[in-house]
């Protein structure tokens, strides 16, 4: 800033106008100061944000139905039972709303398909090791 200080010994009101100029530069400085305080406030209410995602529930966003095939997944014992045909009986439900569960589950990343037999119209789910975590850490069982 010399360069606009050697200007304004030149001009008259001088000393008025250097006045405002230190009173521009406090500004600015406090403002950088402001910023500074708001990036780190803001960083702050991240990291809190974060700890307390981690705090929802597991399964808050799974439906007490798709809850019902996470659960029945867990617990089946043989592959038949894994089967969309046996697990719509064994739940109760059309193959249409179980498929929807199933779908669920596997956006989720908590099932997949593991095989099946086309010609026979078996198509058989699986858990993954994070559908048996959600299990077990959400208490579903």
């Amino acid at each position: 800033m010399g360069s606009i200080q050697d200007l304004l010994q030149e001009v008259p009101l001088a000393a008025v106008l250097r006045e405002r100029v230190a009173l521009a530069d406090q500004k600015y400085e406090a403002a950088l100061r402001e910023v500074e305080q708001l990036k780190r406030k803001v960083e702050a209410l991240e990291r809190e944000n974060t700890e307390l995602r981690a705090q929802i529930p597991k399964n808050a966003d799974l439906r007490d139905d798709t809850k019902s095939v996470l659960v029945h997944l867990f617990k089946a014992a043989r592959q038949e039972e894994r089967d969309i045909g046996a697990m719509a009986a064994a739940l109760r439900m059309e193959k249409g709303v179980l498929q929807y569960h199933l779908d669920r589950l596997r956006e989720a990343g908590l099932a997949v398909r593991s095989s099946g037999n086309v010609l026979r119209g078996q198509t058989y789910w699986v858990l993954t090791a994070e559908g048996r975590r959600r299990v077990v850490e959400g208490k579903l069982i």
